[in-house]
């Protein structure tokens, strides 16, 4: 029997074709998962060798986008929906509801199936106890997501208790106007941040920068096991900001929150943001980084961890040290005759 697999978000084409022996009909999906992505790394090997290159030499590449998701889920970072190819008309099902262990595969020459990843940043963060700190996570999201269109996109901010206004749009701009962050313009015609608003953002971006300053060195990274050193800023390697935010106590929503926010990932949004504000679709969107990452071992990553602060810590000595000298310079240059002619 074979059985072709093929994940979302993939080319048409990438897909990994699975030959089972006749001995392995009636195998449960759920052990054939197992039996392609193990978990032990040996046997993935075994996997790799199996592989006819020769075939379709983009084989490895396509194993590793599957087996990241697999990580994922086994992780608890996303579900896994199965269903026929798209269009074949049948529904997607979660995987445990399709392919209980005990319910073999159908007996045909081949079976295709479609992997889709479910995530769902928001769930994760209630099962984690990630609260950005915040007694409300949502409220604050909401909160900032409003600041920010107001602020950056000059955007006006509706009118309270207005009739055409979502009871959940009323309630956040109830919240700004009793915090003092925004209020009406002279005219009634707009809004305007106030000076309380004004030092709320301040916060939001002095704390964004220290993020920056701290972990960006984290956004690509790759790991030589020949040399057992971490490669930073290659242009090709991880993002592993969001496990290095856990392993150090940080927040990854906040975190992920206050990036996005500075990096303009919100701006494609402003044309529909009073819509937007009170939807979880919309922050599981945004804050899909925070579940859709690499699954990296837990020793591995503080190593990764301590080379990467050490190595900035030795960048930031350097630059204060030829600060240093060149503010002495400076101040040599200044004295006449300091030197013979």
């Amino acid at each position: 029997m074979n059985i072709s697999l093929q994940l979302a978000g993939l080319p048409a084409d990438a897909v990994l074709e699975v030959r089972l022996p006749p001995e392995s009909e009636g195998v449960g999906l759920e052990d054939l998962l197992e039996w392609v992505f193990p978990l032990d790394e040996e046997d993935q090997t075994l996997v790799h060798e199996s592989f006819d290159l020769k075939e379709n030499p983009d084989l490895p590449e396509i194993y590793e986008s599957f087996l990241g998701v697999i990580e994922q889920s086994r992780a608890g970072l996303c579900r896994i929906v199965l269903s026929e190819q798209p269009g074949s008309g049948m529904p997607a099902k979660e995987m445990q509801e399709i392919c209980p262990a005990q319910e073999g595969l159908a007996s045909a020459d081949s079976v295709s199936l479609f992997l889709t990843p479910i995530y769902d940043a928001l769930e994760h963060a209630g099962e984690q106890g990630y609260d950005a700190g915040e007694p409300d996570l949502l409220e604050w999201l909401q909160l900032c997501t409003a600041i920010y269109f107001l602020d950056r996109h000059e955007v006006p901010l509706p009118k309270p208790d207005s009739q055409g206004n979502d009871f959940g749009l009323n309630q956040v701009v109830e919240r700004i106007l009793s915090l003092g962050l925004a209020r009406s313009s002279e005219d009634g015609e707009g809004s305007e941040i106030t000076a309380e608003g004004r030092r709320f953002i301040a916060r939001l971006l002095a704390e964004t920068e220290t993020c920056i300053d701290r972990y960006d060195i984290f956004s690509d990274v790759v790991w030589d096991d020949d040399t057992g050193q971490a490669l930073f800023g290659t242009g090709n390697g991880d993002d592993l900001r969001v496990e290095t935010f856990i392993a150090e106590d940080v927040d990854p929503v906040r975190a992920v929150f206050l990036l996005r926010l500075y990096d303009g990932s919100l701006d494609g949004y402003v044309a529909d943001w009073e819509n937007l504000v009170c939807s979880r679709d919309f922050y599981n969107r945004i804050l899909e980084p925070v579940v859709d990452r690499s699954v990296t071992p837990a020793d591995l990553l503080d190593e990764i961890a301590d080379q990467g602060l050490s190595l900035l810590e030795d960048t930031r000595q350097l630059y204060a040290e030829r600060e240093s000298n060149a503010r002495i310079a400076r101040r040599v240059g200044d004295l006449p005759g300091s030197f013979p002619d």
